[in-house]
């Protein structure tokens, strides 16, 4: 385990207002993320939000793990999208195993970010520097 202690579990909640900022930022307008009468015909049945908003909750975790504003020079990060996220959904992260390498430089982290009803939307292999 890390000498930092225990990854802290973050759960953030998604809204309409953080998808449009998100859009507004990377310039994703795909209307599945901000046109409800469009998302509504399409096979996801409304609104979703852009995949790294999913992500949010484990990034928070993982800073706050290491007392850090972003993920250190060196991170890697391996990210499966599972599930749609929605406005109005809580997403958790859930840090499934955390270990320390031999030579105690890096924690590989295995995780997953969690609705409310309990769907994994997004799992996540990560090597942190320390």
């Amino acid at each position: 385990m890390s000498t930092r202690g225990e990854f802290t579990s973050v759960t953030d909640t998604v809204t309409q207002a953080s998808i449009d900022a998100y859009a507004e930022l990377s310039g994703d307008f795909n209307p599945l993320h901000v046109d409800p009468v469009a998302a509504a015909a399409s096979e996801f049945g409304g609104i979703i939000a852009h995949g790294p908003i999913a992500l949010h909750s484990f990034f928070r975790s993982a800073t706050d793990w290491l007392g850090t504003d972003a993920l250190p020079p060196g991170s890697s990060v391996q990210i499966t999208y599972r599930a749609p996220t929605r406005p109005g959904d809580a997403v958790a992260c859930e840090v499934t195993s955390s270990e320390d390498s031999e030579d105690g430089t890096t924690t590989k982290v295995e995780a997953a970010c969690v609705k409310q009803d309990g769907t994994t939307v997004v799992t996540v292999k990560a090597t942190l520097p320390k």
